[in-house]
């Protein structure tokens, strides 16, 4: 081999060595490196919620409706869950009995009943609390249709300086052009304007009458209409104003005395 091509090989050789005395000085091996980041991940939550989010649809006021989610214990021991709670009394979860076998997945019921309010959209929270005290989360939405719209569901009464309130109206009309009869209102304060089936319809609300009935908060309207069968209407009551309060006489200053 020329002499030039055996310096050349001596100085690779070295540089070689020196890379690898370096990498051993900062921790090792590729290998290692990789399971140090492994162990430096975030554990998964012992207990998988599939799916994260429950969409119940679209909803009609006051019918449940049920739908399942499954339950997969990740861990390798047998977990327990002890309750399952949701942020809202229209929501009901349920829970199993036993213990959830490691890797095993299991599945439980979720039901959800809107109240008497249309045309929104509900968002609901349901907490599973297992048996070392660990959580697990899952998110209820869905949609309640608009079968009756209503000119308002919130109604202030007038104050007690006011003499001869004025009546006011509530308009109700079928959205889903559904005709539909009012059955009946309560209290008695309020009265329809017929009781024939028809698209629209018009409340009169007598002031003087709510009243006596020692100013009732809610008003409830049921109709025959196949999906929206109560009407809510909340009554806020009006404070009336404070008198002005009385002021202080300025305190006369004393009058020099004649000598």
């Amino acid at each position: 081999m020329p002499h030039g091509s055996r310096i050349q090989l001596a100085l690779g050789l070295l540089a070689c060595t020196a890379v690898v005395a370096a990498f051993a000085a900062c921790g090792g091996s590729t290998a290692s490196a990789t399971n140090q980041s492994a162990a430096n991940a975030p554990a998964a939550d012992p207990l998988a919620v599939e799916p994260t989010t429950l969409d119940m649809g679209d909803l009609v006021p006051g019918e449940t409706v049920t739908k399942r989610v499954k339950l997969t214990n990740r861990t390798d021991k047998p977990i327990k869950v002890t309750n399952a709670v949701a942020d809202c009394s229209c929501t009901t979860p349920t829970w199993p009995a036993n213990p959830i076998a490691p890797g095993a997945t299991v599945e439980t019921d979720i039901s959800i009943k809107p109240g008497p309010k249309q045309g929104v959209s509900l968002t609901k929270r349901v907490t599973f609390t297992l048996e070392d005290g660990s959580l697990a989360f899952l998110t209820v939405v869905g949609k309640v249709g608009l079968f009756i719209e209503q000119s308002t569901d919130t109604l202030r009464g007038p104050s007690d300086d006011v003499a001869a309130p004025a009546n006011e109206t509530i308009t109700l009309r079928g959205a889903d052009g559904t005709p539909f009869k009012i059955d009946a209102v309560e209290p008695a304060f309020v009265t329809a304007d017929n009781a024939e089936t028809a698209l629209t319809h018009t409340l009169t609300v007598n002031w003087a009458k709510w009243r006596e009935l020692k100013k009732p908060l809610k008003i409830t309207i049921l109709t025959n209409h196949p999906k929206s069968p109560e009407l809510v209407v909340s009554v806020r009551r009006t404070a009336a104003p404070k008198p002005p309060a009385p002021t202080e006489p300025k305190s006369q200053e004393s009058q020099p005395t004649a000598e």
